[in-house]
Formats: structure tokens, C-alpha cells, sequence
């Protein structure tokens, strides 16, 4: 399907709604569906609508030629910006699908920048603040899955029994497209309206309370709450609600999972405090309430404020499950009635028609724990070695400097390579608070130590100081020599010295490349003789190997007292890496004019006669690769003539 130039491949059973044509349908992130247009400001959309999956909303955009895509991998969504288009993109279980979808639509999903924001303004426009006292209220109020208009917010100011209202401000389970904003707030703050801002994030089941299965379910309790937590903060400050702000975190009525949710609730608390908010919490007087209740012992972490929900029509904060001294000083809300399959619950004031929950709220502006930066310490623990052209998944681990309590969610940047060959990498820390990134194709200078420096930076934030790791790996390297031929002959009159000719030297290397001198002059001596001789080394990465390759056209070699021995055809080619290392020798045998088969098994003895031995493929391992000499004839006297002779050899591979 195409909307406004773009086209967007999605599967062949996903809806598809046009909000122009049906205005008041209600935007939901818990069914498969595409919604074309921007959605209305009075959305027909029930307060429970719980559970995220993959949708797609298509709306005009702003105008803006630059194609930009930011997601938040707490709330599973993306948001994209192209041409004069503006996406909006959920995802539960299938982030791929979204992905191929975003990119397939010209959208660089692959290159979406973390974001904690829903993108409710334009990227460096400040939001102004409403005053502390926002979400502090005593009095009726009510809540429901889409904000409603200004229009409706002053009808019912003027005529209902209700002064706060509770918003969806964002989470992985929040199921409906909110239509609140930063301004939409200052607006009903400055009509008179106090909030309850509701986080909508993992839950104890998959089935909890409304989500009908589809919801995402607490897997890792700690680094869970803690992440929820820090992009709900993040999330308020985009609507403009200011330190000290109550957040409830909304936790569905659960049948099991009592363990994960009181320890989930907690780390959010922790972290909500951390970050300068109140902590407050939503749900079941049955189980949430009672839970929580129980749990008041030990040190463990109350939130500040309970907000649970008994849907018996009695308008009071007080309940059988909660001790009256618990949240007793202005610390409570009560959700006494909602909607049901025989009631929807709606109310008309002005003229105007809500379905809704109905809330009692006893809520202070209390006290707040101030933001408090802990120590961190980061530990490198990524690979020891790396190889130009080739991968390198770089990790590190960032921890509480004090405590050792693994620190998730977090961006750590980890470079390898000096100034001038800097390469870059970003990764979130897990629940184990390792961050993991690649580095495409490593290219780094091979340096005399063989050593490359590494850094792990974590930025710090409001909750946690910055700190940063730096070590050195090893950098695999390779390294090549062939020549054409070799002799010390010094049994004669006139005793004959020839240095490896022509020769490559050593060559060290771990980038790719090609080193060949020019081919030798003929040798032609009364007892020794050459034609065409040749030497190369060729290098190359990803991974690093050497290639070291001799060749001789035509030798003799025929020493007073000795059979003449003859050889065409020669070469000798060595070849290492850190995976492998091989060497062969080809050529054509002679001796006293009767052909040799020599065959192809390495370190072929020939016996010459006394003190005289001849071997054919010669094959030398060490430490670190292999050299072979295609012939190597030895003699007494000191006499040692080699015939084409390659070697390479491979370093720093673990």
C-alpha cells in the first residue's frame, strides 16, 4: 500500500483503517492494523485497552526533506520522519516485521537512533514545565485510554464533579495512540485540571487483568522496573510534568507472579526516586494492594503513592486490605468504578459523552528523595584479539562501583583504535549490564607491539556517574619471506656465497598487500646454475593470511664427486593464517640424467652418497607457520644450496 509517496509492504491480513473516513475509530497498538490520517481528538476508546503488537499509523507530517528514525526499545516503537510523512510504529514479539517494513518504505529503520520521547514535539524545542503540584489533588477524577480535546476537558470542568484527569504517558502495554502533549497539558493545568499520569510497561502475566494474553510479561524484574521507570521520567518531562510528580505505574490485576511484581515495583520506585519523581502504583486492591501490603517489612521500598482499584461504587480511599497507617498522609487513589460488559460506564456533562474509570484521589505534593549519582565502575570483557577485515563484537560491563549490582538499559560507547584510526560502536547494557556492539570490518595500524587500545565510556546520567574502561588487544598480523635461491658452496677454489636472490624479506603485515621484486638475473657458474628466478608475498585480511610463493624455471647443481642434479619447474608456495597453515612444493627431479618421482609427500630424503643428502619438499614448522623449501641439497663441507623456499607465519591469534 502507498500513503503520500511512500510504500509500505505490510501482510496481507493486517487492517487497514482510514482515520479520514472513520474519524472516531479508536488508534490501537493490540491488533494488526495500519491507520492512514491523523487520528481524531475524541477517540472512542476504552480505558482498558491494554497490549502491544505490530501497527503501523500514517500521518501527514510536518514537511520536513530529511529522513530520520528514532525507537525506544522500552515502549517497542518506532517513530519516523520522511518527506511530508510522520510514522508511527509498534511492535510486540516481531521488531524484524516493523524493521523490513520501515526500510522497505525508504525509512532507515536499521539506523534509528535510541530515543526515550514520543516525538509529541520537534527535536530541540523546550518544554515548558507545569508547577509541582500538578499531580497532587483531593477530589473526584477520572481516567481513560485517549486524552480528550481541550473542548471536552472545559465542558466537563464546568459542569462535572471531576478535577484530575489520568493520561497514558507511554510503556510497552499502553494499547491505545494518546493524543496528549506537552501543551495539551499546560493548557488543562491552566484551566484548573490536576493529572494522574499512568505507565503502562511489562506485566505479571501475559493475561493480566485486561490484556487478553496479548500483553508483554515481566521476564527480568530488576533491570525491567529500572528501564520502565527511566523512560516514564523521560516521558513526563516530554509532557512537561516537573520533578516531583507522582508516575503510577499500572499493574494489572494477575492471578501468579506475586515475586516478580514486588520486585519489579520496587527497582521502579528506587529509580523513579533516583530520578527526582514520586512513585505511585495502580492496581487490584486484591492483588496489587494486598501484595504490597504484605510486603511492608524488611526494607523493602513502598511506593509513594497507592492507587488500586475496587469496583464497588463507594467513593473513598479507605479499604479493608489497607492498613490505616500505610499511605496515610494524602498518599492515596481509589478507582471505585469503571467499565463493564453490562455497563459501559459513560457519563454526560456539557452536552458531551465519556466512557471513563471513576477515581477519588487524597494526593499530596509530599517530599521527594533527590536525584543521588552512584558510582559506577565499567570493565572491558570483549574479545583479546582482533583482525583487520574482519568482524569484532567489542563488550563491557558496567556495574555499581560499590554495591557490584549490574547497572541495565544503559549506553556505553566503546571504541577501538588510536585517534587517527578511531572506530566507534554503541550498545544498551543487558540485565547483566553488559553492552555488546560490532564493529563491521576492524582496520586498524599494525603498530611494533601488534596492540590496539580499547575504550568503554559510559556518559553518566542522573541516577548513575560516568566512568569508562580502557585496555589492549592484540591485533593479528601476518608474516611472508620467499626468495628464488640460496648457496654456500665452499669446497672449491674459488668458493661461491649467494645471498637468497632474488628475496622478499620479511614481510609484516595486517592489511592487505602485494610485495614482489623483480625476477633474478640467470645464474650460470661452472657447478651451479638458475634461470628465472622469482619471489612474492601477498597478504590479505578478513581474515589475515600470507601467501609466500618461490619459483625457480630451470636449476643444476652438479658438484665434483656428486651425481648432477636437475631441476625444472620449480615452485614452493607457503600459506598461513590463525585458521590454517599450508605448504606445498611442485617441480620436475633429475638425477644423473634418470627422472625421480618424487610425489608430493613432504621432506623427501634423497641419499647422494657420503655425507650428501638431497631433500624434496622440505617442510619446516614453527612456531607460528611453516617453511618449505622446494629443494635443499646439503653436503660435507658446509655445502647448503636451497632451491625456492617460502615461509609464513601468523600471529596473536588468541
Amino acid at each position: 500500500m502507498s500513503y503520500r509517496g511512500h510504500t509500505f509492504t505490510v501482510p496481507a491480513d493486517w487492517d487497514v483503517v482510514d482515520l479520514t473516513k472513520h474519524p472516531d475509530t479508536c488508534v490501537r497498538y493490540d491488533r494488526h492494523a495500519v491507520y492512514l490520517g491523523k487520528p481524531a481528538t475524541q477517540q472512542d476508546c476504552p480505558a482498558d485497552v491494554l497490549g502491544r503488537t505490530e501497527a503501523l499509523v500514517l500521518e501527514p507530517g510536518a514537511g520536513s526533506s530529511e529522513e530520520r528514525v528514532a525507537e525506544n526499545r522500552t515502549s517497542h516503537t518506532y517513530w519516523a520522519t520522511a518527506d511530508d510523512i510522520t510514522v508511527t510504529a509498534s511492535y510486540g514479539e516481531n521488531r524484524d516485521e516493523i524493521k523490513r517494513i520501515l526500510t522497505g518504505a525508504g525509512l532507515p529503520a536499521a539506523e534509528a537512533t535510541p530515543a526515550a520521547t514520543s516525538g509529541t514535539r520537534a527535536p530541540g524545542v523546550s518544554v515548558q514545565a507545569v508547577p509541582a503540584d500538578a499531580t497532587s489533588y483531593q477530589g473526584k477524577g477520572f481516567d481513560r485510554c485517549a486524552a480528550p480535546p481541550t473542548a471536552t476537558m472545559n465542558a466537563w470542568k464546568a459542569a462535572s464533579p471531576y478535577g484530575a484527569i489520568g493520561f497514558y504517558i507511554g510503556g510497552v502495554n499502553a494499547g491505545c495512540k494518546d493524543q496528549a502533549s506537552a501543551e495539551w497539558v499546560q493548557t488543562q493545568y491552566t484551566n484548573g485540571w490536576r493529572f494522574i499520569p499512568i505507565y503502562v510497561g511489562p506485566q505479571a502475566e501475559a493475561g493480566s487483568g485486561s490484556c487478553t494474553g496479548d500483553c508483554v510479561p515481566i521476564t527480568d524484574p530488576v533491570p525491567e522496573g529500572a528501564a520502565s521507570a527511566r523512560d516514564a521520567v523521560a516521558q513526563a518531562q516530554n509532557y512537561g510534568l516537573p520533578a516531583g510528580s507522582v508516575l503510577y505505574y499500572n499493574m494489572e490485576h494477575y492471578n501468579s507472579g506475586r515475586e516478580k511484581v514486588l520486585a519489579f515495583l520496587q527497582s521502579w520506585t528506587n529509580t523513579i526516586h533516583e530520578l527526582g519523581y514520586r512513585s505511585g502504583a495502580y492496581g487490584s486492591a486484591s492483588s496489587l494492594a494486598t501484595d504490597l501490603v504484605a510486603a511492608n517489612s524488611g526494607g523493602y521500598v513502598l511506593p509513594d503513592v497507592i492507587n488500586f482499584a475496587r469496583w464497588d461504587e463507594v467513593a473513598t480511599t479507605e479499604d479493608r486490605a489497607i492498613p490505616a497507617d500505610l499511605w496515610a498522609n494524602h498518599q492515596r487513589v481509589k478507582q471505585y468504578d469503571g467499565p463493564t460488559a453490562d455497563d459501559p460506564n459513560k457519563e454526560t456533562y456539557g452536552g458531551i459523552t465519556l466512557d471513563l474509570d471513576n477515581d477519588l484521589l487524597d494526593v499530596g505534593q509530599g517530599g521527594t528523595q533527590p536525584p543521588v549519582q552512584r558510582d559506577t565502575a565499567l570493565t572491558y570483557d570483549g574479545p583479546a584479539t582482533v583482525s583487520n577485515g574482519s568482524p569484532a563484537t567489542l563488550s563491557a560491563t558496567l556495574k555499581e562501583k560499590d554495591a557490584g549490582t549490574p547497572v541495565a538499559d544503559r549506553e556505553v560507547t566503546l571504541t577501538l583504535g588510536p585517534t587517527d584510526a578511531l572506530q566507534t560502536c554503541k550498545a544498551n547494557t543487558d540485565a547483566q549490564g553488559k553492552a555488546s556492539c560490532t564493529i563491521d570490518k576492524v582496520a586498524q595500524p599494525l603498530s611494533a607491539a601488534a596492540t590496539v587500545p580499547v575504550k568503554a565510556t559510559f556518559a553518566g546520567d542522573e541516577a548513575y556517574k560516568a566512568s569508562e574502561a580502557t585496555a589492549e588487544v592484540k591485533l593479528q598480523y601476518v608474516t611472508g619471506r620467499a626468495y628464488g635461491l640460496s648457496a654456500h658452496i665452499p669446497v672449491l677454489a674459488l668458493p661461491i656465497g649467494i645471498a637468497p636472490t632474488p628475496d622478499t624479506g620479511t614481510v609484516r603485515a595486517a592489511d592487505a598487500k602485494t610485495v614482489a621484486p623483480a625476477c633474478a638475473a640467470p645464474i650460470n657458474l661452472l657447478v651451479l646454475s638458475a634461470d628465472t628466478l622469482c619471489a612474492k608475498v601477498e597478504t590479505k585480511i578478513g581474515p589475515s593470511s600470507a601467501t609466500s610463493t618461490a619459483t625457480v624455471e630451470d636449476a643444476r647443481i652438479g658438484l665434483p664427486g656428486l651425481p648432477v642434479v636437475a631441476l625444472s619447474g620449480v615452485t614452493a608456495t607457503a600459506t598461513g593464517s590463525c585458521t590454517a597453515t599450508t605448504g606445498t612444493a611442485d617441480l620436475k627431479l633429475t638425477i644423473a640424467g634418470t627422472p625421480v618421482d618424487v610425489g608430493d609427500l613432504p621432506n623427501y630424503a634423497i641419499d647422494l652418497g657420503p655425507a650428501a643428502k638431497l631433500v624434496i619438499n622440505e617442510q619446516i614448522k614453527t612456531a607460528n607457520g611453516i617453511t618449505v623449501n622446494a629443494a635443499h641439497l646439503t653436503a660435507a663441507g658446509g655445502v647448503d644450496v636451497t632451491i625456492a623456499s617460502a615461509a609464513s607465519d601468523a600471529y596473536n591469534c588468541a
